[in-house]
């Protein structure tokens, strides 16, 4: 008797082969990546396939020939969208989502351009000229492979951070830049008043004996370790305050309180390393923000609970002397010049 297929069984076996070829099931050879940043508000996200070496050694110059248009990535051009505007590498970019080319160079710099057209193939390499904005950048050799082409995000701080693509031995650095909603720099003729050598008397924040006793003995305990540093000098005590002429920053340097830090972040018979300090941020005539800063970058800042400080002014237009406040306006510290 002849074997006889029914219509519902070349139904299901339909079925099961769509099942199976469904793009759903299905793997690509550069797989889908998002990468997504929030930087002081600012929304940051890059969308890319993700090609890998898989055996070859040098990508540029051989796959990707010199002189190539080439979307950092594969399959649709690589993407790029800002919340906020920004600054790319010294250039203004508007809020938006683009697509991201680079021209690869043998012996030139490489230039990196934004194009507003975010549907093109990696194989539609547009005219730089129409880019949105382009630039030139960098191309740094690196001593580890990257296997598979990644973007990241990288020093990131208030006011930008580093975009970089890496791919084999070869990274692209572009420094990014954000509005971090408050003012860092101070111009020059506003902090020069300020400049200089103070006494500083922060009694009144200082930890109750009560609250000491809690952390006494406890060498392994970083809080303790702060603490034990911090109390140890006695008040008033010497300070300065300083600009840094390329950030622009007022920094409140106290020897105090960064040695107390600096126990706080080593270990039990570690060098201590000084990476914390403090800055002055402007808010009006007289009055600055105290920020928190890290390898002399301002970390992290609130202005609604953050510290205030305010100045006072002799004739002459020199600061005399300053108060510190909390957000509930008490006293935290005061200073006076030296010899007042």
């Amino acid at each position: 008797m002849p074997n006889r297929v029914s219509a519902s069984t070349l139904l299901g076996s339909a079925v099961v082969l769509l099942a199976f070829s469904s793009p759903a099931s299905s793997q690509a050879a550069s797989e889908r990546a998002t990468l997504t940043q929030i930087i002081s508000g600012t929304e940051i996200e890059v969308r890319w396939s993700r090609p890998s070496l898989r055996g070859r050694e040098e990508i540029f110059g051989r796959q990707i020939p010199w002189g190539e248009v080439w979307t950092p990535g594969a399959n649709l051009a690589t993407t790029i969208r800002f919340s906020d505007d920004v600054v790319l590498s010294g250039e203004a970019v508007a809020a938006g989502r683009y697509s991201v080319w680079l021209r690869v160079m043998e012996s030139e710099p490489w230039r990196l351009a934004l194009h507003p057209d975010t549907t093109l193939f990696h194989s539609a390499h547009p005219p730089l000229d129409e880019a949105a904005v382009q630039f030139v950048v960098e191309r740094q050799r690196a001593d580890e492979v990257q296997e598979s082409l990644a973007w990241d995000l990288d020093r990131i701080r208030l006011d930008g951070a580093e975009l970089i693509m890496a791919w084999g031995r070869d990274r692209v650095v572009v420094p990014l830049e954000v509005d971090p909603g408050i003012t860092l720099a101070t111009p020059a003729a506003n902090a020069e008043p300020l400049v200089g050598e103070w006494v500083y008397d922060d009694t009144p924040s200082l930890p109750s004996p009560e609250q000491m006793e809690r952390f006494a003995g406890q060498p392994a305990n970083p809080t303790a370790r702060y603490l034990e540093v911090l109390v140890a000098e006695a008040r008033p005590r010497p300070v300065r305050i300083e600009r840094d002429p390329e950030s622009g920053l007022v920094h409140f340097v106290d020897p105090v309180v960064e040695a107390a830090e600096a126990a706080f972040y080593s270990g039990d018979g570690e060098q201590p390393v000084v990476v914390y300090g403090q800055a002055l941020l402007p808010r009006s005539p007289g009055f600055f923000t105290v920020a928190g800063t890290f390898g002399g970058e301002v970390s992290a800042v609130n202005p609604r609970f953050s510290p205030i400080i305010e100045f006072e002014y002799g004739d002459d237009g020199r600061a005399v002397s300053f108060t510190i406040r909390g957000p509930d306006d008490s006293v935290q510290g005061t200073g006076v010049r030296p010899g007042r």
